[in-house]
């Protein structure tokens, strides 16, 4: 793939979007970049390259969040999640391209629906099945080795943590776990290549200034209507890829 200055800035929006989207509300940077990323490139490239800046940032938002959770409860999470890696990098790296992207639309539109219609369903603060929760991590480990994606652990944490301080610790902690043993997974399998190392690059400055743009704007804006908009992203960014992958096989 040749490096263009049109592909580099189409880059550089779609990582400033969505990072923003992350500063703003604290997670969901894969949901709007993947769908807007695969209009134009592969996801052997996005996922990884995407990855390339995730590290960092969650394991700065870990550093800072050390000492809200218990390790020893997640740690088992994140030996299953890390359990759906491997099988999500082995179809990411041999799968379709076309059908890769139509199964991030489907992926990205159920977890649209799921956060747009959380308030319907009755919360369980603290209560959660036992191997429900190890099903939720291990499919969650496949679409995070596939796209990128961890968001159905997310989900699920959210809806059974005892508070908010709980949740965010832990999922920054399975996060970070996550990232370094998919980073690894990648460059044993010879997926960080040039190219993605070039996307990684021009997403430097894109998260960057994100980071910068939702720290003046988060104080001015509120958070519930936030939510509402990074859905409304997350679904028409889902149904697009849908359709352009099936009508065109691209």
């Amino acid at each position: 793939m040749v490096f263009t200055w049109k592909t580099v800035l189409f880059i550089f929006t779609a990582q400033l979007l969505a990072y923003t989207v992350k500063g703003l509300i604290g997670f969901g940077n894969p949901l709007i970049s993947a769908p807007i990323l695969s209009m134009r490139l592969d996801n052997v490239l996005i996922t990884p390259g995407t990855l390339l800046m995730d590290c960092p940032i969650n394991g700065y938002i870990t550093w800072k969040n050390r000492r809200s959770f218990d390790w020893r409860r997640v740690l088992p999470l994140l030996l299953a999640n890390m359990c759906g890696v491997v099988p999500g990098t082995l179809l990411l790296r041999f799968s379709l391209p076309w059908v890769l992207k139509t199964v991030l639309g489907v992926v990205v539109v159920l977890l649209g629906l799921e956060m747009a219609t959380r308030s319907l369903r009755p919360l369980r603060p603290g209560r959660d099945t036992p191997w429900m929760r190890y099903v939720v991590a291990v499919f969650s480990g496949m679409c995070a080795g596939l796209f990128g994606i961890n968001m159905f652990l997310t989900a699920y944490l959210q809806r059974t943590a005892k508070d908010y301080q709980e949740f965010k610790g832990s999922i920054c902690f399975l996060f970070l776990g996550e990232n370094l043993f998919r980073l690894g997974i990648y460059i044993s399998s010879g997926l960080i290549t040039r190219e993605v190392l070039l996307f990684g690059a021009a997403s430097v400055p894109a998260a960057a200034l994100a980071m910068a743009l939702a720290g003046a704007l988060g104080p001015r804006m509120r958070e519930e209507r936030l939510q509402k908009g990074a859905i409304a992203l997350f679904l028409l960014g889902g149904v697009s890829i849908i359709i352009k992958s099936i009508v065109f096989h691209t």
